[in-house]
């Protein structure tokens, strides 16, 4: 089973340097990157009024989708979600999605990238997101 804790250091280690930045309501700064839900602000992390420059990383904690064997146990699936935002208009994400993509432990199954350009029109940002997946079989008690 992943940890979040151990993907989300593996996420730093690979874009250190290229993290944006998060700047809170009352000054304080810390690296564009959250593991949601966060434990103690849920789904509300970063809080409102935060800015964020740079490249954000967004990291969402899946929820098992179960399927019943035949011989009585089940297999539970998970997707993670590792969602890239630039939030420069100048820069691009090419660097930041080659790097996830060779540098991602191969005990990260990469199951998809998908990727969403920018559009002038609707005032969005160049965005991708990389759907890691695993699987656990269970048996029930």
């Amino acid at each position: 089973m992943i940890d979040p804790i151990n993907f989300r250091n593996d996420i730093i280690a690979i874009l250190a340097n290229r993290l944006g930045e998060y700047t809170f309501p009352n000054g304080v700064k810390t690296k564009a990157l959250a593991t949601l839900p966060d434990p103690q602000l849920g789904y509300q992390y970063p809080p409102s009024g935060t800015k964020t420059s740079g490249l954000e990383v967004v990291i969402k904690r899946p929820y098992p989708e179960t399927e019943s064997n035949i011989g009585g146990d089940r297999t539970l699936s998970y997707t993670w979600e590792v969602h890239l935002k630039q939030w420069d208009t100048q820069d691009s994400l090419i660097e930041a999605i080659g790097l996830l993509s060779g540098d991602l432990p191969g005990d990260y199954l990469i199951e998809r990238v998908s990727f969403m350009p920018p559009s002038e029109k609707l005032l969005t940002v160049e965005q991708c997101k990389f759907f890691i997946q695993e699987w656990a079989v269970v048996v029930p008690v």
